[in-house]
Order: C-alpha cells, then structure tokens, then sequence
C-alpha cells in the first residue's frame, strides 16, 4: 500500500524538533497509524451509541473456550458447557431480532440453555462468567444470591436484577438499554444460590429461601418486568400524574421480557450436615447410582512410614455425579432445577493448579505485581520455590485461588510500602523471604527486627523502651528455638508492653530478662498498678 508523504509537513516537524528528515519521516507514519486508529475507535464509539449492538458479534462455543483457557486453569467441563450455553444462546437471540416477525413465529419459545454449576468456593466458577463477560458484547451481571430476598419484603428483589441488568447496557437511556437486551440477549449469574436451598427442618413458607427460588423461576420462565422500579418515589409519582391526567402508559415501552435472558445458578452447594455431596455419596452407597473411580479425584497425604500401616487420605469428587434429584434434597425446588437442563461442576483446586494458575494464565497475580513494582522502578522476579510455598499455603486454606492473593499481600505488602522511592531496582523473591518477610524486609533496610520494633513502639506510645545485648540474644534465640522470625519474637514477647502506655509511663523503660521470660509479667504489672491508684482514691 502508497503512503503520499506531503514534503511540506515533514518540513515543518524537522524545523519544529531539529531532528533529521529519516527521523521526521518515521515520526509522520507512526502518529498518522495511530491517528487512524484513533479515528476508527472514535466512529465505532459513536455508532455503537446510535445504533446499540450494531458490532456484536457472535462466537462459536470453541472460541469461547478457547479465550477462557486464557485466563482460567483446568475446569475443563464446566468451561464446555458453559461456552456451549453462552455461544448458542446469544447466537439464537441475535438471529431472532434479524429474521420477519413470520419467521420468528416458527420458532416458538427456544430452549434455554440455563445451568447450574456446583463446586467448592475459589474454584473458578463466577470468575469464568467474568472473563466470558470481557469476550462477549453482551452485558452480564453477577449477582450474590444472599443480597436477595423475594418480592415485597425489605431489601433488594429478583425483579432487581433485571433492573441491574439494563443498567449495564449500552445506551442513551433505560429503554435503549432494554432495546439492547431484547434484541441481543443477557447473562445473570447467580451465585451462592445454595444459600437460598430450602433447610429440611424448616416448616411453612421460608420467604428468604423457597421464596426467593420461585421469584428467579419465573424470571427464568419468561416474565415482563418493569425497566424503572414500580416502588421507587419516581415511578410513583409519574404514577400518579398519570392518574391525575387520565392517560394509560404504554406498558410494552415500561416492561421488558426475561426470555433472551441466560441464567446460570452457582454455589458450592457445601453445608454442616446434608451437603451435596453427602447426598450424592448415600444414594451412590445406597446401590441407585454407580461411581466409577475414573474421573475421581484423590488427594494423598505425605507418605507414611515404612511399616505404618495407616490408609492414605483420599477425596473423591461427587459433584460430577450430581442429579436432578440430589439437588431437590439439598433444597432446590424441583421447578427451577427442571429451567436449569445443564449441570455441571468445578473440581477443588490442587497445588499443582494454583502454580499454573499464577504462571500460565494471561492475568497472573504475579504479572500484576510486576507492574505494580515497576510502577516505582523496582524489578521483582519470583524463584519457583517461592511460588511452590505460596501454593501450598493457599492450598492448606480450603479457599481455592482467593487465598493466592491473601497469601502474597501478607508476603508483599510491607515491601510494597517500604522499598518505593528508596535505592532498590531489583527484588527476587525467594522461599526464604515468603517464610520470613519481615526480617528479610528489615535486612534489606539495614535495620535490626529489634530496633524496628523499638521504633514502631516509640512512634505508637511514647515510650523508649532500652533493650540491652543480653536481651537481644535471648530475642534471637528464642526465634531460632520457636522457628519464627526475629520480629515475630519481639511482637510475642513483648506485646504486654503496650500496658505500660497506660500507666501514666514516659521516656525510657528498661526491659530485663525477667520480662521476657514471662509472658504476664506486664499483665501483672498493669494490674498491680491499677490497685494502687484505686487504694490512692479511697484514701482522698
């Protein structure tokens, strides 16, 4: 392709920036690409306001998965099925707003797609709705069952959820956004709708959980809501306006129908007694069901000793064998299993997962600390070892890869605070440093875990308290008996010492070993001195 380069610009920018005409010419081609990129993106803005859903685009189940490989490890099941529902609902709905009102007539009411996903929590199941939700032009609202209750009582309805739906659309107002949605469809993703399973023992009509269920039935049953909240002050007064007037709305411009609505109903479906997967695991043992051991999972504990004959510890994974029926005894009423024709389920994470999960994914916590470190000039690399214990310590938290980023703010967060804007460019995090930040933090700072804790204790009270070399070493081998760092020594042994804040103390405090020997020592102190100035006041 020719690109005309006019001679009098490239001219006018080597005279403005004394650079030379090659450097001018490079210069004009590169800002002249990226203006028409500008320039693109600004018509498909504009377009896609005028005419909402003019660029979605459909996509086939494949690419689906494919863009949630991406981002999400393993699940491989539920990923299928969930691009399955997602690619074929949305390409149905969009073909339906394109063919004659005759055409459309044959077709009826389609079947939808609406599942349930089970699985542990942590495991991947609203984050996949949210990375489909990046790929998809269609809006998705994710929505936590137990902020819910049903329609007519206090708090938010399932009518709302709609509501929250078209709010996510583009627009220029509410019923262009409802326009969007009945042409192209949305997704609601219901999560910890095990929360609203109905309790075995619970008698009468629980509005909280039963309640809540039909409402979202007949959601998913197809059902005209209102676009503007008929109980807000707004609607009511326009209400009564209306009234005063004697004119009717067009209730077909107020309302908006569920039925391009996709629904997927998740929870781990987890409680103290009669979870699901005890249910599933009694009808199995009961002879009316089969399990076969592929599939399964199994998690093996440490190796036992040569002669120990103690059964490893295994799990098997029930949720895959889960049926209409174990969902109506966990508490689900059996209309709105019976919307819900796909089912599926996540598998608890594995160590090995979560180290996938944190190097092989496009969005990698530890990619997002990269970039959070070299915002401030420091390069942070990770050593595999590392990433192996921070594994293993979410792993050991049952909280699936939420506890990844708990886990490594508790690791980071100190350095994170200290490092920026001092001589630091490189950080490499090591084992060593996750199982003792703090003193590696203070080691790179030059500062003793002893003398910071001094610090900090001057900062927050006043009070100086005077360690001597004695003191120190005891500290230090205490740390070295208890294996914890320095600094968790100091904290332990010396936490009592806030008392003395109370004490009406100042200055400097000499602490012996007596003290840190024992662990009520200031305890004892506080409450000895509390007694004498109680005797003082009796006697004034």
């Amino acid at each position: 392709m020719k690109v005309s380069i006019p001679k009098e610009r490239i001219d006018q920018i080597v005279s403005k920036y004394g650079c030379t005409h090659e450097e001018a010419i490079k210069a004009y081609l590169e800002g002249n690409s990226e203006a028409t990129r500008t320039f693109d993106d600004t018509v498909e803005n504009i377009l896609r306001k005028k005419k909402p859903g003019l660029l979605v685009k459909t996509h086939t189940p494949a690419e689906i998965k494919e863009h949630l490989d991406k981002y999400v490890i393993g699940q491989d099941n539920y990923k299928k099925r969930l691009s399955v529902a997602a690619a074929y609902h949305f390409a149905v709905v969009k073909k339906l707003g394109e063919i004659s009102p005759e055409e459309r007539a044959a077709v009826k009411r389609f079947r939808k797609k609406n599942t349930i996903i089970a699985g542990p929590t942590g495991s991947g199941k609203t984050y996949s709705a949210e990375v489909l939700s990046d790929l998809l032009e269609i809006p998705i609202n994710i929505v936590d069952a137990t902020d819910y209750t049903e329609a007519g009582y206090v708090g938010k309805n399932a009518d709302d959820m709609i509501r929250e739906l078209i709010d996510m659309a583009p627009g220029e107002n509410k019923r262009e956004k409802a326009d969007f949605i009945t042409r192209f469809g949305g997704l609601i993703f219901i999560d910890e709708v095990d929360k609203k399973a109905k309790d075995s023992g619970f008698i009468g009509h629980d509005i909280s959980r039963e309640g809540f269920q039909r409402a979202v039935l007949k959601l998913i049953e197809r059902k005209f809501i209102p676009v503007e909240n008929p109980y807000s002050p707004a609607s009511q007064v326009q209400e009564m306006m209306d009234l005063q007037h004697g004119t009717k709305p067009d209730k077909s411009k107020s309302m908006i129908s569920t039925e391009n609505i996709l629904f997927i109903l998740g929870g781990s479906f987890q409680r103290i007694t009669d979870d699901l997967e005890s249910i599933v695991k009694k009808r199995i043992e009961r002879g009316t069901g089969r399990i076969k051991e592929d599939g399964s999972i199994t998690v093996t504990g440490f190796s036992s000793p040569e002669g120990d004959k103690t059964p490893k510890r295994s799990y098997k994974n029930y949720y895959p064998y889960a049926e209409a029926d174990d969902y109506i005894r966990f508490g689900l009423i059996p209309e709105l299993v019976g919307r819900a024709p796909i089912r599926t389920y996540v598998n608890p994470l594995s160590k090995n997962d979560l180290v996938r999960i944190m190097t092989k994914t496009e969005d990698s916590i530890l990619d997002q600390y990269k970039f959070e470190f070299a915002l401030f000039g420091i390069d942070i690399e990770f050593e595999s070892e590392a990433i192996e214990y921070v594994a293993d310590q979410a792993e050991n938290s049952k909280i699936g890869a939420r506890a990844l980023v708990s886990v490594w703010e508790r690791i980071l967060t100190d350095f994170q605070f200290a490092l920026p804007g001092k001589n630091f460019r490189k950080l490499t995090v090591t084992k060593k440093l996750c199982e003792r930040p703090t003193d590696l933090l203070l080691e790179f700072l030059e500062k003793s875990p002893i003398v910071d804790f001094v610090e900090r204790f001057r900062a927050d009270t006043g009070i100086l308290l005077v360690i001597d070399e004695e003191c120190e070493k005891y500290l230090q081998g205490y740390a070295v008996e208890q294996n914890i760092q320095v600094s968790e020594a100091v904290q332990k042994l010396l936490s009592g010492a806030r008392a003395l804040n109370y004490m009406n103390i100042a200055g400097e405090y000499a602490v012996t070993i007596e003290m840190l020997h024992d662990e009520k020592y200031f305890d004892n102190l506080y409450v000895r001195w509390h007694e004498e100035q109680l005797g003082k006041t009796n006697l004034v």
